[in-house]
């Protein structure tokens, strides 16, 4: 867990809110959402701070919360939280390339959510 938190800590600097708003904007047009484990509230406008804030909030859950207990497919809370963390990690790695237009990443979407 300590190597992902560093994972956490180390994310760059992220655009302006406005591009924020504009990309998030694209991907809801394209019904577009990440696969995570754990509901995330409004994770198009997550920034740095809100991941950090997230990962305190997962790591701080009780084994025994409704939250860990509804993901059936793994059974070790340990596993559900790091399996999360490491899913939204890459999700807003994603998202930050996207929000800085990386080509690349707009043609994964593209090809998922629009050509199909």
């Amino acid at each position: 867990m300590a190597a992902l938190r560093k994972k956490y800590e180390a994310l760059g600097e992220d655009v302006g809110l406005e591009k924020r708003d504009l990309t998030k904007a694209a991907l809801i047009r394209r019904a577009y959402m990440p696969t995570l484990i754990l509901e995330v509230d409004d994770f198009f406008s997550f920034a740095k701070e809100d991941m950090l804030a997230e990962y305190k909030r997962v790591a701080a859950l009780d084994a025994d919360s409704i939250e860990i207990q509804s993901v059936v497919a793994i059974k070790d809370p340990l596993e559900v939280k790091k399996t999360h963390m490491t899913m939204l990690l890459y999700a807003f790695e994603q998202l930050s390339l996207l929000r800085k237009d990386d080509s690349d990443a707009w043609l994964l979407v593209n090809e998922l959510y629009e050509d199909d």
